[in-house]
């Protein structure tokens, strides 16, 4: 009955007298359609009647003591009545309807996935020059031969596929697989990667020029990439190479003691700004300049906040005398509230200890140990923040080719 009046239209009325009753029995008696009929309160009823009887009910109600209220009028008919009244919007939804799905048979957004050492760029170049750029019908790019005059015109990929999603047209690429270049057998010395103190050395390979206790820099031979032949031991017992000197790569572990500092700094009382978790998208097409919000305002919904700006072109166009492009902005904004946390002097001290070993750790190689670490405080030029030089000492392998 619903979707059926919905076609027809009704209107919801409210009925309201000293025989209300007599009313709505005489018109179900002339066959007048009425339902969903509700008494709100003594002698008042709500219902609903169909267009077709609406005026019959009127006519029955003017020769009776009640009164009857008209409250909500649904249906197609209505609706088609308010179009009639505003043709500009109608005419204006149809139009953006229709440029909707005449821009949506066009590529707008050509993205590369699966490359690594292959530059984007370089995809995104040749695909259009083979005809799959901004702007074409989906119609006119026939995928399966763009993939393979791709394969043909970059020989560093092996594989290529092309499919659509939307308005966006997606190169899904596999690189090949080189193998790797030989490295291991061309000669090489072995270089400090950092300043340090040598603690341990195990030569595996080549002639070491450093031994433990020697302080070294940063980029200084530690093992050299050659050999000699032959071992030559003196009279008086003193061993010398002989020999021509045989070059190889330099291999073994320099194990060094390595200090590394950093300034830092926190506020006895510090004021951050963290995520609430609740955000807002503002959505709108810049045209020529001109922004035409499709939701949300232009005004940030929250007190603070951080943001997050995505711009996807849409239709760019140059000519003699105009110029310009569409452009879809989609804005995230992230609330965000103010919290103070009073650290206090020491605590202070040790967050600001914390933060700066968190700091150099991100400078450590995989393979280390710590053997020590301190803190000793600073002058700062401000008052109401704790100063410190943190050292940390540690033992790691230095050792690394240039």
């Amino acid at each position: 009955m619903k979707w059926i009046s919905g076609l027809s239209g009704y209107v919801e009325v409210a009925l309201q007298g000293s025989q209300p009753e007599r009313i709505i029995n005489m018109a179900l008696s002339r066959g007048i359609t009425i339902w969903d009929i509700r008494q709100e309160k003594p002698h008042q009823y709500r219902l609903k009647v169909s267009v077709g009887g609406y005026k019959a009910f009127r006519s029955l109600i003017r020769r009776s003591s009640c009164r009857v209220k008209l409250l909500q009028k649904k249906g197609i008919p209505f609706y088609l009545m308010k179009a009639k009244r505003r043709k500009v919007l109608v005419f204006g939804t149809f139009f953006f309807c229709l440029s909707l799905y005449f821009f949506s048979s066009f590529v707008w957004v050509v993205e590369v996935t699966g490359n690594k050492l292959v530059p984007a760029e370089l995809i995104l170049t040749k695909s259009q020059e083979l005809g799959l750029k901004r702007g074409v019908p989906q119609k006119a790019v026939d995928c399966n031969e763009l993939a393979e005059s791709l394969l043909l015109e970059i020989p560093e990929l092996s594989w290529v596929g092309i499919r659509g999603q939307g308005t966006k047209m997606i190169i899904e690429v596999a690189e090949k697989t080189f193998p790797p270049a030989d490295d291991e057998k061309k000669p090489a010395d072995l270089v400090a990667r950092v300043d340090g103190v040598i603690e341990e050395i195990l030569v595996m390979k080549g002639t070491p020029l450093v031994q433990e206790g020697d302080p070294v820099e940063k980029g200084q031979l530690l093992i050299a990439g050659y050999v000699y032949p032959q071992i030559i031991v003196a009279e008086d017992g003193q061993i010398s190479p002989g020999g021509e000197p045989e070059a190889v790569r330099a291999k073994g572990v320099v194990r060094a003691r390595v200090s590394r500092s950093k300034k830092m700094y926190c506020p006895i009382q510090e004021t951050v700004l963290k995520d609430t978790g609740a955000e807002m998208q503002t959505i709108c097409l810049n045209f020529g300049g001109k922004e035409i919000y499709l939701r949300g305002t232009k005004e940030a919904p929250y007190a603070h906040f951080r943001s997050i700006r995505q711009v996807k072109p849409l239709l760019e166009w140059k000519g003699r005398n105009l110029q310009g492009t569409v452009e879809l902005i989609t804005i995230v904004y992230k609330e965000q509230n103010c919290e103070t946390h009073y650290w206090g002097i020491e605590g202070a001290f040790q967050e600001a200890a914390r933060r700066a070993h968190e700091a150099l750790r991100r400078e450590l190689p995989q393979d280390y140990k710590i053997v020590n670490r301190s803190a000793e405080p600073i002058p700062w030029p401000d008052k109401g923040a704790v100063a410190l030089k943190y050292v940390l000492e540690t033992v790691e392998n230095i050792g690394t080719y240039p």
